[in-house]
């Protein structure tokens, strides 16, 4: 009966400090997404950054670096992503000559784009805060060309395409991930 009493105590213990230190790494994601999104325009981003990151594998007891490079790898799996999302959108055909054509960008875009990422992950490893935003606007700028080149993305010029890009929510997405892991790198 002891032993069952102190199995019991042992287990409660053990399972309010689990509980504990998932509150923390969840407070720790919160925490440096709050801070990350409080200057500036980008406060709408902050449930976006919150959501991603705690859903990240290693967010748990990551501290504020630790979630910039988490941010970081998510970006570069994304427009991963979205680069074999536009490879099997032109596969499956059936897109007028414009719409092609705005694919193409799209593509040549994301593949330049996911070597910049690869140069940003080196800035931030070696900390180069500098060159890692300069970096990281040249990888969102993919994704806004690629809005710009199906006509929604503010930059199209008389020739907008009449349907809605397929790779709107993929664009967002990608803005958004970019956005946020430059943000958290820079309150490092």
């Amino acid at each position: 009966m002891a032993a069952r009493l102190v199995f019991s105590l042992l287990l409660t213990v053990a399972c309010s400090h689990a509980a504990l230190a998932a509150a923390a790494s969840s407070s720790a994601v919160e925490d440096t997404c709050a801070k990350a999104t409080a200057s500036g325009s980008r406060k709408d981003l902050a449930p976006f950054c919150v959501s991603t990151l705690q859903a990240a594998p290693g967010s748990a007891g990551a501290d504020a670096r630790g979630l910039a490079v988490i941010a970081t790898n998510l970006t570069l799996a994304n427009y991963t992503a979205a680069y074999a999302t536009i490879k099997a959108l032109q596969r499956r055909g059936g897109w007028s000559e414009r719409e092609r054509a705005a694919l193409a960008t799209c593509r040549q875009l994301y593949i330049e784009a996911l070597n910049v990422v690869h140069s940003a992950i080196h800035a931030l490893n070696t900390g180069q805060t500098q060159a890692y935003v300069a970096d990281m606007g040249v990888v969102r700028r993919a994704a806004t060309g690629c809005e710009d080149a199906f006509g929604f993305g503010g930059g199209g010029v008389g020739n907008q395409l009449a349907t809605e890009s397929p790779l709107h929510k993929v664009d967002d997405d990608a803005i958004n991930l970019t956005t946020v892991a430059t943000l958290i790198v820079l309150i490092l």
